[in-house]
Order: structure tokens, then C-alpha cells, then sequence
């Protein structure tokens, strides 16, 4: 059992924990209290909604298993490979997945779209609006995500194996057969998941390109019925359908998938030279050759309209400035939100790590900090806000409402930085801490230099995510609420498509600049240029 002296170090995280879990509960409490449930059965026999259901499950489904089957090559040539350029390239991977949704889809527009690059250097015309599109949308993001999550899997494998594999001449194949097939199945379920929920709940992607009706997914659904319709009751419907499939999904692939455990002796993984053939380096340069395509052009793509003579009109304009005070307003505290509150998962989930009696909870603190995924996040903000209402507070808590689901939305990505710094630290210098008697703020201060690093990246994620946002605001933007990716998408629907591309340029260089602040002055100096 817990003692005392434990109960009082893990109060500050139990009460960040407990605040996360009232706040989700009393949204979802009070939009249910608006809903009708005898009324659902009539929902289920809508063909409108089978077909969405079907629909949001096989782009989930393709697209995690593309993002997967690029990635897997992608990681085990960046492990095994070093070359000019390499360092950059998973810097880029780290900012591509929490880069604004609006702003990726204005660059592949201009790559792939009727009268872009892709067609002027082929003459082929790739249909960007329907599945087409929203598949190279997600494997845009998801791709780099799912490469950073392999690579982690990659630094469980202990320096012995790799170097017994070169001893025994082992080739590349037999190398991924052998050794690092064992590691990374055990990283794939978790990382499938995760793609699937981010794909299934896709918002801003499928809004852009699904083009009609025919492409929806739950996600716009949810929007349609709540912006369009206000209709609370169809809303907790969906809501509640979306987290019934996530669930069960999840709840499958955790079922079958293997125990992932950091190897308490891996300190930094030294690689050694394996024995390279023909075939392995043409399978490296195809997998290489389909990230750079993937991912480099669209970011090429939202910078070319610095060019333009109307760039510094846009500069010039008041408006985009508003736009960026908002959204800076927006990110910054959220970031700080949704990272305090990663901090108090982490604690708690290394807390259990060593300890028997509560050995079991570590996974199922992380899963019910990534269960935020299955709620919309649409849903979220209408019963928080529809709490406050209740409570004496009107419009003007909408910034607040904003500012919380976005900090809750980027916890997944938060945890997925912080989780296994936090744990390897636990594994190594458990025994020392107790020995010597060292807890809590002293803990901290010896295990700063050795965290900060996922610290600032779990940050930058979080500043990212929440500067890019587009689900939220749409709901909840007025004239006074205005951020830089709504903004943006306001330009595109008015077709001032040219001004819209130069607040891209704005936007997603405030990204790079905000994201490099945060890896320079928390991570450090190793963090920043590596």
C-alpha cells in the first residue's frame, strides 16, 4: 500500500491527474444532460451514418498502414546510415508532425494539386480531392511520427546484440529478421494505434480535401451537427459512437500486442558496421527517396510565396498581426498547460514502474492519458463550455475553452516524449535515490541535465499542435478570436488564395522560429543543432 510520505511527494501529480479527469468529466456530463438517448436509436438506422462510420474506418485503416509501411524502411536506414544532411532530416520529422493542418494542405495543394509542380514536371494530374488526398495528407504527418516512435524502439536494443550481429557478419535482412523485428513489433501496436485514432478523428484534413459529402469522416459530422445545426443531441451521438470504435479498436490491438519494456542497462545504443550489400543500399535509397518526396516539397511549397510583390502588402496588414497575438495568446499557455500536465502523468506512471503491488498501472496511465484522442476535440470544448455557461459564465470563456482542449489534445504527443526519458531515469537510479534518500524537487534537480532534452521536445509539440489548431477555434472564433490558421482558412474560402499562401509563409515560419526557441533555451545547445 501506499505509505504517507509517498501519498504527499505524488500529491502535486495526483491533483494534476484528478483535475484532467473532473474537467473531461464534467464536459461530457453536461453535453449529455442536453441530449435525448431514446432518440439514438433512430441515428443507427441513418444510411448517411454507416457510410460515414465505413468510411472514417478505411481511411484510418489505409492510412495507418501506409504511414507504417514507409516508416518501417525509413527508421532502419537512419539507424544504420549515416550521411550529409541526416541530422536535418529528423529535425524536419519532429516539426512535420505538429505542423499547422491548413498550412500542410495549402503545400500540397500547391505540389499535387491541377496546376501544380507535380503536374507541370509529369503531366499527371494526381486527384487531390477525396481519398487520394486525405492518404497523402496523413502519411505527410503521420510518417515522421510513426519514424520518431520506431526509433525508439530502436534504442531498446542493447549495444551487445548489434555488436555480436557484426562479429558474425550478419547481413542487413538478417539483422532486421534477427534483432530488430523482435524490438520493433513490440513498438508497432502502440504506434498503430495511435495513427489509426489521429486519422479516424482527422478534422481539418478531410474539411479541406475530403471534397463533399461523400468523404466525411465522424470528426466533421460532429462539427456539422454542432456549428451548422447546434443539434447537442446528434453530437453526443457521434461523440459517443467515435469512443465506442476507438475503444474497441485500441482495446484489440493492446490485447494481442507483446509487452514493451525498456532494457535497464541501455545507456546510449552503440551501432556497428553490418555487412552492406547491392540490395540493401538500393532499399535504403527508395525508402529515402519516398520520404524526401513525401515530405520536403510541401514544406518548399508553402515558402515560394515570399516572392510574390503581395507578400509585403500581407505583412503590412493589421489583421494577420491580430491573428498572430491570438494565437500566441492560444499556444503558449496551452503548451505550458498541456506539458504540466504531462509532467504529472510521468510521475505517476514512473512511481509504479518498480513497485509490485502497483506494477500494472504504468500502461494504463499512459492509455488514459492518449484516450483523449477518441473524444473530439469539438465535443470537449462545447460541454466545457456549456459547463461554464452553467456555472455564470457566457462568451467570455470561450478563450479559456480554447486554451484547455487545446492542452489536452496535445497530451499524446507530450506523453509520447516524456514517458521514456522518464522512465530509463527511474530504472537507472532508483536504488541510488533510496539509498540516499533523495526525493521530489532534489530528484528533479539531479535529472535536469538528463530530461530536459525530452522535456523541450514534448514542449515544442505541445507549442506546435496548439499554434496550428483549426478544430477548436472553428467552433468557437468570433471577431475578437480570430488565430493565424483560421485566419488563413477564412482567405482560402474568400479564394484570396495568393494572401492566404503568404500567411502560410507567416505562420509556418513562426512555427520553425517558436519550435527552435523551445529546443534551444529548454533542451540546449546539443538539442537545437542535432
Amino acid at each position: 500500500m501506499l505509505s504517507f510520505r509517498a501519498i504527499k511527494t505524488l500529491l502535486p501529480a495526483l491533483l494534476g491527474v484528478g483535475f484532467f479527469l473532473l474537467m473531461g468529466a464534467a464536459s461530457l456530463s453536461a453535453l449529455f444532460r442536453y441530449s435525448e438517448p431514446h432518440s439514438w436509436f433512430g441515428f443507427l438506422q441513418q444510411p448517411y451514418l454507416w457510410r460515414v462510420v465505413r468510411f472514417s474506418l478505411w481511411q484510418a485503416l489505409l492510412s495507418s498502414g501506409l504511414s507504417l509501411l514507409l516508416a518501417i524502411p525509413v527508421a532502419s536506414c537512419l539507424i544504420h546510415r549515416q550521411f550529409y544532411g541526416r541530422a536535418a532530416l529528423l529535425q524536419l520529422f519532429s516539426v512535420s508532425m505538429v505542423v499547422p493542418t491548413i498550412v500542410a494542405i495549402l503545400g500540397l495543394v500547391v505540389v499535387y494539386g491541377r496546376a501544380g509542380w507535380f503536374n507541370q514536371l509529369f503531366g499527371v494530374q494526381v486527384p487531390l480531392y477525396g481519398l487520394t488526398g486525405i492518404l497523402l495528407a496523413h502519411v505527410f504527418f503521420n510518417m515522421p511520427l510513426a519514424v520518431r516512435l520506431l526509433l525508439q524502439g530502436y534504442d531498446l536494443i542493447p549495444s551487445g546484440q548489434w555488436r555480436q550481429a557484426s562479429q558474425l557478419g550478419f547481413s542487413r535482412l538478417a539483422a532486421f529478421r534477427w534483432i530488430e523485428w523482435h524490438y520493433m513489433k513490440k513498438v508497432l501496436p502502440g504506434a498503430f494505434v495511435l495513427i489509426f485514432m489521429l486519422c479516424f478523428s482527422s478534422f481539418a484534413v478531410v474539411l479541406s480535401l475530403g471534397g463533399g459529402p461523400k468523404f466525411s469522416t465522424l470528426e466533421v459530422a460532429i462539427y456539422q451537427a454542432l456549428r451548422f445545426d447546434f443539434d447537442l443531441n446528434k453530437a453526443s451521438f457521434l461523440a459517443l459512437l467515435q469512443v465506442f470504435i476507438c475503444t474497441f479498436f485500441a482495446a484489440i490491438v493492446y490485447r494481442i500486442a507483446p509487452v514493451n519494456r525498456q532494457d535497464v542497462s541501455v545507456l546510449r545504443a552503440t551501432s556497428y558496421l553490418l555487412k552492406d550489400s547491392l540490395w540493401a543500399r538500393f532499399v535504403d535509397f527508395v525508402a529515402l527517396g519516398c520520404a524526401f518526396v513525401l515530405v520536403i516539397p510541401p514544406f518548399l511549397a508553402i515558402f515560394e510565396p515570399i516572392f510574390s510583390p503581395l507578400f509585403l502588402d500581407t505583412l503590412l496588414s493589421p489583421a494577420l498581426w491580430r491573428a498572430v497575438l491570438v494565437s500566441l495568446q492560444i499556444a503558449i499557455p496551452a503548451a505550458l498547460i498541456s506539458l504540466l500536465l504531462g509532467v504529472c502523468f510521468s510521475v505517476l506512471a514512473r512511481f509504479c514502474v518498480a513497485r509490485r503491488y502497483v506494477a500494472s498501472l504504468p500502461n494504463k496511465i499512459e492509455h488514459l492519458g492518449n484516450m483523449i484522442l477518441m473524444v473530439p476535440g469539438l465535443v470537449i470544448a462545447t460541454g466545457l463550455f456549456l459547463t461554464l455557461r452553467e456555472v455564470g459564465w457566457g462568451l467570455e470563456s470561450s478563450y479559456w475553452v480554447v486554451v484547455w482542449v487545446n492542452a489536452v489534445m496535445a497530451l499524446p504527443f507530450v506523453l509520447r516524449a516524456l514517458m521514456p526519458v522518464m522512465y530509463q531515469q527511474e530504472r537507472r537510479f532508483r536504488n541510488v535515490y533510496l539509498s540516499l534518500g533523495v526525493q521530489a524537487w532534489s530528484r528533479w534537480q539531479l535529472e535536469w541535465p538528463l530530461i530536459r532534452k525530452g522535456v523541450a521536445q514534448a514542449f515544442g509539440y505541445a507549442l506546435l499542435l496548439s499554434l496550428g489548431d483549426m478544430g477548436v477555434i472553428a467552433l468557437f472564433g468570433s471577431q475578437g478570436l480570430v488565430s493565424l490558421p483560421l485566419y488563413l482558412f477564412q482567405l482560402i474560402g474568400a479564394y484570396r488564395l495568393e494572401e492566404g499562401s503568404c500567411v502560410a509563409v507567416v505562420l509556418i515560419t513562426l512555427c520553425l522560429l517558436l519550435f527552435y526557441c523551445a529546443t534551444r533555451f529548454i533542451g540546449g545547445r546539443s538539442l537545437a543543432e542535432h
